[in-house]
């Protein structure tokens, strides 16, 4: 049985005809497969792109050169996880993590504690060789090497509880100011 209907100008049911809907019902199916897309990403949102934790937006102080570093923050033993709130009885340390930008041969890094009264408690130092560094095997990652400066908990227990703060100076820059409770 052949249709009298026709479809660009062929026969449906012919053997012309076929070809022509085959073409048509493919453009369909990308028409159709083109709208759930777009109706999967209106729905879903950015929200199907796991982009990482988000930090927000981080305000420095005025003082602050921050982009000397990529990133500094607090954290608890070795974990990456960030962390504002530190009980003596469960976290041995508080570890300042930070990835200078753009590392020279040869810097000094410091950090200076101050406890819940302003006063400063501790100042470390480190000198970072490149040099030193590859003769003991630690060669520095191009996209930047993770630096740690650490703190005892219980030792910043015994001065005092409360709201502490750390400033971090690369070279004598003072890059960022970070505060965090002990309890």
């Amino acid at each position: 049985m052949i249709r009298t209907r026709e479809m660009h100008g062929k026969a449906i049911g012919t053997e012309a005809g076929k070809q022509g809907c085959l073409q048509l019902m493919s453009l369909k199916g990308l028409f159709h497969l083109l709208v759930f897309a777009s109706f999967l990403l209106l729905i879903a949102g950015c929200g199907m792109f796991n982009l990482g934790k988000w930090k927000g937006i981080e305000k420095a102080g005025a003082d602050e050169k921050y982009y000397i570093v990529k990133d500094a923050f607090l954290t608890a033993g070795s974990a990456y996880n960030r962390k504002e709130t530190f009980d003596h009885n469960m976290n041995e340390s508080v570890n300042l993590f930070f990835m200078p930008k753009m590392e020279q041969n040869t810097y000094i890094a410091e950090s200076i504690w101050y406890d819940p009264n302003g006063e400063e408690f501790l100042n470390r130092r480190h000198t970072y060789d490149a040099q030193k560094e590859s003769k003991k095997g630690d060669d520095r990652q191009a996209s930047g090497s993770t630096r740690v400066h650490t703190m005892s908990t219980k030792e910043l227990y015994d001065r005092k509880p409360g709201l502490w703060k750390v400033e971090l100076y690369i070279e004598k820059d003072l890059v960022r100011r970070l505060t965090f409770t002990v309890r």
